[in-house]
């Protein structure tokens, strides 16, 4: 089954990519904005330089006092197994983790009224999905949403 996938990208992430994008081009990449300068005009020189043009905005956003926030799109095939921990409760608990600002597993699931033991199953298996994050913010453990949505594609 085809997902289609917006995820929150860390700052690290970004800032790794941009390296990636500077290595594959060989220059700084305001040259990005010249595609002469860049090698050319392409769809791939066009992607990247969308890309980076993104990621710039919000690394300058971010140095100028603004919460970090960059997005990225993807579709994913998901296999027999990733399809079978899409199940309702775990869906609705993606939409729970967004709406009740949960400061723990235990708060979350005091919340979501569901026993402890479940949600953290479920977090985990979310978890190694990729649509969820789990934190350690000192003795607690918080989940962190990871996707702003998903769309299962079909046909």
């Amino acid at each position: 089954m085809l997902i289609k996938v917006v995820r929150k990208v860390s700052i690290d992430q970004v800032r790794r990519r941009v390296s990636q994008l500077e290595r594959k081009y060989g220059r700084d990449l305001d040259d990005m904005q010249n595609p002469t300068m860049a090698g050319g005009m392409n769809r791939e020189w066009l992607e990247d330089s969308v890309e980076w043009s993104r990621m710039i905005h919000a690394l300058r956003a971010y140095g100028e006092g603004e919460d970090f926030d960059y997005t990225s799109e993807e579709t994913v095939e998901l296999g027999r197994s990733e399809v079978s921990k899409l199940t309702p409760r775990r869906m609705e608990l993606l939409d729970q983790i967004s709406r009740l600002r949960a400061v723990s597993i235990n708060d979350l699931a005091r919340k979501a009224g569901r026993d402890v033991k479940n949600v953290y199953g479920d977090l985990k298996a979310l978890e190694s999905l990729g649509f969820v994050g789990l934190v350690r913010r000192g003795r607690r453990i918080v989940p962190d949403l990871l996707v702003h949505e998903i769309t299962l594609l079909l046909g």
